[in-house]
């Protein structure tokens, strides 16, 4: 059977794109997938925008016209286009062509509206579900998410869980057990109207452990307890993170995740969970985020309430606590580094 991915890529793209799209690419590809890009324009003024909703169906009708027939088609949601209405084609053409198709979801954009139930929230909830009941199977984030869409119309039969993203590295990160490892690692996009939180953690200064910061945009203190260190691409990132836990929060309190990147927490895996995963140390993550039960199954980590409890975790934690959660992230580790989650997903699909 002949398998296809179908992905867009911008015109003017200087950079490596998403890490998370390109590996699920790198992914497909080792298991045989043949990837077609479809190319949009990076500038987003209308008449772009014009211009790529005509050009986005005239390549993707020309893609799909050339599928073989009896084979499978996978694309990731959402696109960076217009393409809401486009998945209808690919549902009809797939019909005709007994052609079996999967999605595979990043982001669900009703769950971050900051219009809850209202206009904004269901404009963009009829397109996603409009959309995502197209295709013959769904991989979705987490069972969390998989409610979320089951609520809204879709059927429990055609979704998969991801479980985590995975994060493709070609060697195994050895964790430091024996340095400082009551030390909290942040990595992402540190500007402030994104992670607000991150500008309160001054008020939670301790001598029993620090952050480390790793990212962009960061205009914060940058002292001992609040570190940071730069700005790295991926591969070299996980080398210099290599002991403490990573955290995994959002929005502007340190007491609860809030905001609309905090809620969102409740359904959605941050790619940031993966990066710490690959780099092999375990993780803080919100009691309350979709994260939680995986954390907790899998004892690869720490849930709480607020960052306010991380102190008093860290008086009582030992050397021998903290090899414990190391040696269940290595489980992991391993799953994600070689890609192991999306190739069990698309087994799923069968």
């Amino acid at each position: 059977m002949k398998k296809y991915v179908i992905d867009t890529r911008e015109k003017q793209e200087f950079t490596a794109g998403s890490k998370a799209r390109n590996d699920i690419n790198e992914i497909l590809e080792r298991k045989g997938y043949d990837k077609k890009y479809i190319y949009i324009n990076s500038k987003k003024s209308k008449i772009f925008m014009f211009r790529d909703i005509f050009s986005t169906y005239k390549d993707l009708k020309r893609i799909v016209e050339q599928l073989e027939n009896n084979s499978e088609l996978i694309i990731q949601f959402p696109w960076d286009s217009l393409a809401y209405k486009y998945a209808k084609y690919i549902k009809k053409m797939s019909k005709r062509k007994s052609i079996k198709t999967i999605v595979i979801i990043h982001d669900i954009n009703s769950l971050r509206s900051s219009d809850k139930f209202g206009l904004l929230y269901f404009k963009y909830l009829i397109r996603e579900i409009d959309f995502l009941n197209c295709f013959d199977y769904i991989i979705c984030h987490n069972d969390k998410m998989k409610k979320y869409l089951v609520n809204n119309g879709i059927s429990d039969k055609k979704i998969i869980s991801l479980g985590i993203f995975d994060y493709l590295v070609d060697f195994k990160n050895k964790v430091d057990v024996n340095g400082n490892f009551k030390c909290v690692n942040i990595a992402g996009n540190l500007l402030i109207n994104k992670s607000k939180y991150i500008y309160c953690l001054d008020q939670l200064k301790s001598e029993y452990y620090n952050f480390e910061l790793f990212g962009i945009n960061y205009t914060g203190k940058n002292d001992k307890f609040l570190k940071y260190n730069g700005s790295f691409d991926p591969t070299k990132l996980i080398k210099k993170v290599n002991t403490g836990f990573g955290l995994v929060w959002d929005g502007a309190s340190i007491d609860k995740c809030d905001g609309n990147w905090g809620e969102y927490l409740k359904w959605n895996n941050p790619h940031k969970f993966s990066l710490y995963m690959a780099c092999g140390i375990p993780v803080f993550v919100w009691k309350k985020s979709a994260l939680a039960t995986f954390v907790k199954q899998n004892e690869v980590g720490i849930v709480i309430n607020s960052l306010k409890e991380i102190e008093n975790i860290f008086k009582n934690m030992t050397k021998k606590d903290y090899i414990k959660y190391v040696k269940n992230v290595e489980k992991i580790q391993k799953r994600v580094i070689e890609g192991q989650f999306l190739n069990d997903a698309i087994e799923k699909c069968r």
